[in-house]
Order: structure tokens, then C-alpha cells, then sequence
């Protein structure tokens, strides 16, 4: 008899203990990947330079597929290795408005993938609205 309470309490001991590990586990996953991360300063003049020398002589076209490129490698900087899409699909903490930027980037799909003059019409202000994202992540 005393035997088996030996070994009942070993085993509450042993998954009270284990359970508690795995909670904290967990929990220290969860407060890690919540975070909003930050880039550096050095990152920041990189990508801020990067993105100045894309403001100027190019068509609106251009511009907004060039600046897909650059905001899905600012999100690489914040260790994001996926593709745009997926990495959209997590919802980034750092991404603003993320409902503009999965806009932003299906436009550019269709930009690079079809032909249609009712897109070209507004690339403008669209091209306009990327700039103000990638100023906001750049911050």
C-alpha cells in the first residue's frame, strides 16, 4: 500500500511538473512571436535610403511593384522568411494596416499577371498609399 502511494504521488509530481513546463513553454512561445519587433537604426537608413531612390524617374507601375518588393523585404528584416503571402497570412504585429498592404499586394498581382486599363487608372493614389505604409513600418 505504501508502495503505491510512493508511485501515485511520484506520478502527480511528475505531470504536475510536466504540465507546468510545457504551459510555460507555451506561453514563452506565445509572448515571443506577439511582439511587435523592431529593426534597427542601421536597417532603418538602409530601407528608408532604398526606398527614397524608388520615389523618383519611374512609371506608377513600377513604383508600386517595386514597392511590394521593398515592404516584403522590410518584413525579412523583422524575420519573416516566408513569402509575401504567407507572410501576410500570420497578420504581422508590425504591418499598420494590414488590410491595405493584402490590397496593396493583390493589386500587384494583378499588375504583373494582367492587362487591365480600370487598374492603371487609380495606380496613382494607390502608389501614394503604399508610400504611407512603408513610411509607417519604417518609423
Amino acid at each position: 500500500m505504501i508502495e503505491l502511494l510512493k508511485n501515485t504521488n511520484f506520478l502527480i509530481i511528475f505531470f504536475t511538473l510536466f504540465f507546468i513546463s510545457t504551459l510555460v513553454f507555451w506561453i514563452s512561445i506565445i509572448l515571443k512571436f506577439s511582439k511587435k519587433k523592431k529593426l534597427s537604426e542601421a536597417d532603418k537608413k538602409e530601407l528608408k535610403n532604398i526606398f527614397k531612390n524608388m520615389k523618383t524617374s519611374k512609371s506608377d507601375k513600377e513604383k508600386l511593384i517595386d514597392y511590394d518588393k521593398l515592404y516584403h523585404k522590410i518584413l525579412q528584416r523583422f524575420w519573416y522568411n516566408w513569402t509575401f503571402w504567407e507572410i501576410l497570412k500570420t497578420k504581422p504585429n508590425e504591418i499598420w494596416n494590414l488590410n491595405k498592404v493584402w490590397e496593396l499586394h493583390k493589386l500587384r498581382n494583378k499588375l504583373v499577371h494582367d492587362v487591365d486599363e480600370k487598374i492603371k487608372e487609380n495606380l496613382f493614389l494607390k502608389v501614394k498609399e503604399y508610400e504611407k505604409e512603408i513610411e509607417i513600418i519604417l518609423k
